[in-house]
């Protein structure tokens, strides 16, 4: 998601006169809209493609450090918790879940 300056930084007002005109923008480009307050980046706009690719991408890196980190671990000697206990305490924790609704 790279920015064009001149045209992907405009003021909180103007995105306000011009929500047709830049959510057409957004969906066209798929680059983000920073709006301005006073001169000051105060949010930022993502259409919902970019924001699912955003999201997807983040949770890709989110697996990728845990599996590292789990890969890691295991080269260590570190081999976790064994299968039937693992299995033991999901069964009493979706047991907990269930009686307290």
């Amino acid at each position: 998601m790279n920015l064009v300056l001149d045209q992907d930084i405009v003021s909180l007002t103007d995105f306000a006169r011009r929500t047709r005109e830049h959510t057409a923008e957004l969906k066209k480009h798929g680059r983000p809209r920073v709006l301005t307050h006073n001169g000051k980046a105060a949010a930022v706009v993502l259409s919902v493609a970019a924001y699912e690719q955003l999201a997807h991408d983040a949770e890709e890196r989110r697996a990728d450090m845990e599996l590292k980190a789990a890969i890691e671990a295991y080269a260590k000697g570190e081999r976790g918790t064994p299968g039937p206990l693992a299995f033991k305490q999901i069964r009493a924790r979706a047991a907990k879940r269930r009686a307290a609704k």
